[in-house]
C-alpha cells in the first residue's frame, strides 16, 4: 500500500511540474510574439532638426578661457530606424568670418559639416545604431557640444 501511495504521489508531482512548465512556455511564447508585434508596427520616419549657433554673452572668454559659443540645442532624440536631417545654421555676423562645424565622430556616425558665417548647411543620415553619441564644434569645445540620442525603435 505504501508502494502505490509513493506511485500515485510521483505521478502527481509530474503532472504538476508539466502543467506548471506549459503555463511558464505559453505566457513567455505570448510575449515574444508581442513584442515582435509592436517592434514590426514602427515606421521609421524622417527627424528633421534646426539647428542655431549662438553666444553665451555671460562667458568671458578672456576669464575664463572658454568659448562663449553654444548650439541652440543640447540635445537631439531620434530612434533606431528614422532618416536624421540637421540643418544647420552658423549665425555669426558675415564679417567675422568665423566658422562652425556639427561634428559626429563616434561609429557608426562620421558627420563633418564646417560652416562659414552667416552660411547654412544640411547632412542627412539613418540613425542605424542605438546609443548616445557626441556632437561638437571643433573650433569651440568645450562649449559647443551636445548629444545625438539614437532610442530602440
Amino acid at each position: 500500500m505504501a508502494e502505490s501511495y509513493a506511485k500515485l504521489m510521483g505521478i502527481s508531482i509530474a503532472a504538476i511540474v508539466i502543467a506548471v512548465g506549459a503555463i511558464f512556455v505559453s505566457a513567455t511564447g505570448t510575449n515574444a510574439i508581442s513584442a515582435q508585434q509592436i517592434e514590426s508596427d514602427y515606421e521609421p520616419q524622417v527627424r528633421e532638426v534646426h539647428l542655431f549657433t549662438k553666444v553665451d554673452e555671460s562667458i568671458d572668454e578672456d576669464k575664463f578661457g572658454v568659448p562663449p559659443d553654444l548650439y541652440s540645442s543640447e540635445q537631439i532624440v531620434v530612434n533606431k530606424g528614422d532618416t536624421v536631417k540637421v540643418n544647420f545654421y552658423n549665425l555669426e555676423p558675415v564679417e567675422t568670418q568665423e566658422y562652425h562645424t556639427f561634428t559626429i565622430n563616434d561609429k557608426p556616425y562620421n558627420v563633418n559639416i564646417d560652416v562659414n558665417a552667416s552660411d547654412k548647411a544640411t547632412v542627412e543620415f539613418v540613425a542605424t545604431e542605438s546609443g548616445i553619441f557626441q556632437y561638437f564644434c571643433e573650433y569651440h569645445l568645450p562649449t559647443m557640444s551636445g548629444q545625438l540620442v539614437v532610442q530602440e525603435a
